[in-house]
């Protein structure tokens, strides 16, 4: 077989590209019913159009996505921007956007900035050179640069689970700090009052706001706030790994720990593995976001959060509202009820 040769999905052999002529010329309607038909538009009969998707189909024809771009304007893509791929949190979040943009004929070009400013600028110029309708994007929030980088573009743009007090923007959220308040509250209900976090790097926003509800927790119950018990900076399960050894070896070892996310959270499980640590007799744990990774732990993890795939769909649909005018343009911001959801780590 030739290196130019393409092999149709039906077994055929072809040389070229199928037009829409073709599948025209095919189904015996003329190349306006056909494309009527292929895009789902009104005023064709059901029996033209289930022949002329017969045709599409029998032929391999694919339809020309440039083509279109030119046509109406839209390239029919979203640039999906978000901070770690491998965690469960936002392959979750990404689940959802492409189950709700998939229902109106969108595709994704996603992307992962490994919480690296640079890589954000670089998704940000790919995502923008590939002319996609919109954008959502996960900030990594160490600058405001990329957001006025979209801003400036004129692309519609949502940001998804993180915001930016002082600007406005769209945005879809958890309702973080409550998130906080719940998780830290509930290990005092246990009879916990050496509670540590292990939190995120605080210029992101849903850190500083567990951050926020984790201090309101003690305090409304009579508690102060130990720094030797707050670690920074975890992202990754390597982070909650290794902040949880350092917990482990000091003199002030905490009874519970509330970590920024599930994913954080199974690096202090290996942790308290390899210590001989038993959870959650000797060390109770809950995460947050509540990923399907939680019931993959032993014991299961209790974790605090909403819906990553509800957030992702929603912030999805926000975006596809304001693209098609379905929304005025005034700043929305959403945020997402949360609650725990009790396992055997606590």
């Amino acid at each position: 077989m030739g290196k130019d040769t393409i092999l149709c999905v039906n077994g055929n052999v072809n040389t070229k590209r199928v037009t829409l002529r073709e599948v025209a010329e095919a189904a015996g309607v003329s190349i306006n019913t056909a494309s009527r038909a292929l895009n789902d538009k009104p005023a064709v009969s059901p029996y033209t159009k289930a022949k002329v998707l017969e045709a599409a189909q029998r032929l391999g024809y694919r339809p020309n996505r440039l083509a279109r771009a030119l046509r109406y304007n839209k390239t029919k893509t979203l640039g999906v921007i978000v901070g770690d791929i491998a965690n469960p949190y936002f392959s979750m979040l990404v689940r959802g956007v492409e189950q709700t943009v998939r229902e109106f004929d969108y595709s994704v070009i996603l992307q992962g900035t490994d919480e690296d400013d640079r890589r954000e600028k670089e998704a940000i110029e790919v995502a923008l050179a590939e002319q996609v309708d919109g954008i959502l994007i996960t900030p990594t929030q160490r600058s405001a640069e990329a957001v006025q980088i979209l801003s400036e573009s004129g692309t519609p743009f949502i940001l998804m689970s993180r915001h930016f007090r002082d600007l406005e923007t769209h945005y879809v959220i958890m309702d973080d700090q409550r998130g906080g308040y719940v998780a830290t509250e509930h290990l005092i209900q246990r009879g916990h009052e050496r509670i540590a976090i292990l939190n995120g790097p605080p210029h992101i926003s849903s850190a500083a706001e567990r951050y926020a509800g984790y201090v309101e927790a003690l305090r409304a119950n009579g508690l102060e706030v130990d720094e030797r018990l707050v670690i920074e900076g975890c992202l990754t399960m390597e982070d909650g790994y290794h902040a949880a050894l350092r917990l482990f070896e000091g003199s002030h070892r905490p009874t519970a720990i509330f970590a920024f996310s599930d994913f954080v959270a199974l690096g202090v499980f290996r942790a308290a593995n390899e210590l001989g640590i038993t959870i959650p007799d000797d060390l109770a744990v809950v995460g947050f976001d509540n990923t399907i990774f939680g019931l993959c732990t032993r014991p299961p993890l209790t974790s605090v959060g909403g819906s990553p795939e509800e957030l992702g769909k929603m912030a999805a649909q926000l975006l596809l509202e304001l693209l098609t005018g379905k929304r005025p343009n005034a700043v929305t911001r959403i945020k997402l009820p949360v609650y725990l959801v009790q396992r055997g780590s606590s």
